[in-house]
């Protein structure tokens, strides 16, 4: 760990973002990946990600929020694009700006990746509601 303040702002970042019920599996391959003798990169995403990364100054947390969104669905990433739409949530991003995100992209990167998006979103708020 480089940074062990920085790595406490990250968890602490997590958990407030994702919740605690879907913070944990995030935590638990953290540990994992500690414990699979693969350190470095378990503690960079914790640190560089979360406790770095969403706490600098120039952007709001809600507008890195929208950004990863967005990337998550350009690259078509549906793991990543869960935490960072719960981010988006946490941050304040309401339901039709996600939908509008996901629409604005539609032409850019294809209708069969936003169609997956869509899906993939979808899928976590009906959890969040549930």
């Amino acid at each position: 760990m480089a940074d062990p303040q920085r790595y406490e702002r990250g968890i602490a970042m997590l958990r407030a973002a994702l919740g605690e019920r879907a913070a944990e599996p995030a935590v638990a391959r953290h540990e994992r990946g500690i414990a699979e003798g693969d350190p470095d990169r378990a503690d960079f995403a914790t640190e560089i990600a979360w406790g770095m990364l969403l706490a600098r100054p120039q952007l709001s947390l809600r507008d890195r929020a929208l950004v990863l969104v967005a990337s998550d669905i350009a690259q078509g990433a549906p793991l990543a694009l869960r935490d960072h739409t719960r981010l988006a949530l946490y941050a304040g991003v309401t339901r039709d700006e996600i939908d509008e995100v996901v629409f604005q992209l539609t032409p850019y990167v294809g209708f069969p990746r936003a169609r997956e998006a869509g899906v993939t979103i979808r899928q976590l708020l009906a959890e969040v509601d549930a």
